[in-house]
């Protein structure tokens, strides 16, 4: 099963920090990262925090402090984006805790379950990170969930599932970016579409691409094709 990184992006409570250090001890999930922790969260981390790590403080001592979501995602070879809210349009497969712990079990590598504020989530911005889109059914009389508690139902049933051998490695982040980066361009330089309709277009993409959890070599093989497509493109606008 790839080794797993949990993510809080700018919690602003310190006691649920404390939380998600206890559950992560739970379920045997040992590395956190935080983005931007809010002033009363720390680091060093707040005394509140504490509180509530209980019998998990290596795991709250051991948390670092990082200053954006890339830096926090560095290394990392699949991307678990989680929300409560109802988007218009996912840049990722959604998936439930159970199924985002099977894609898990078969993945090789680093992945990251990224959790987002208590107020109001992921933007959208940080979704596009995302290979999948956890999400936790709830009743729709109470549908949003504490972060802890997020935690703690993606975290058991990582663990239920038990330990499995990969069977697939997952491009890293940063190579998947890099090449998204090469389509945008390529899709603007055709007519595709326009800069209105970039982000929409680029979304859609991604959702696609995303579910294909694409291999470090068949990333490498769509970056040729970009490359050769362009090259192929400027002999013939040369007359040759």
């Amino acid at each position: 099963m790839a080794d797993v990184r949990i993510v809080l992006v700018e919690p602003q409570e310190p006691m649920n920090l404390g939380a998600v250090a206890r559950a992560m001890r739970n379920f045997g999930l040992k590395e956190l990262y935080v983005v931007n922790p809010g002033p009363r969260v720390g680091p060093p981390w707040a005394k509140e925090a504490y509180w509530l790590a209980v019998h998990a403080e290596e795991v709250l001592e051991g948390a670092k402090a990082v200053g954006s979501l890339e830096e926090a995602l560095e290394g990392v070879h699949l991307v678990v984006a989680t929300t409560g809210r109802p988007r218009e349009l996912y840049p990722a497969p959604v998936r439930t805790p159970k199924e985002v712990a099977q894609v898990l079990r078969r993945t090789r590598g680093k992945a990251a379950l990224v959790f987002g504020r208590e107020t109001f989530g992921l933007t959208n911005e940080e979704l596009d990170l995302a290979h999948l889109v956890g999400s936790i059914p709830t009743a729709p009389e109470q549908p949003s969930l504490n972060l802890a508690q997020a935690v703690v139902v993606f975290a058991y049933e990582l663990f239920a599932l038990g330990q499995g051998e990969g069977e697939e490695g997952v491009a890293e982040l940063r190579a998947l970016e890099a090449f998204f980066q090469d389509l945008g361009r390529y899709l603007l330089e055709i007519g595709f579409t326009d800069q209105n309709r970039f982000p929409y277009a680029m979304r859609r993409l991604r959702r696609i691409f995303h579910k294909a959890l694409l291999t470090p070599g068949e990333v490498q093989m769509l970056r040729g094709l970009l490359h050769q497509s362009r090259y192929a493109m400027g002999r013939k606008d040369a007359g040759d």
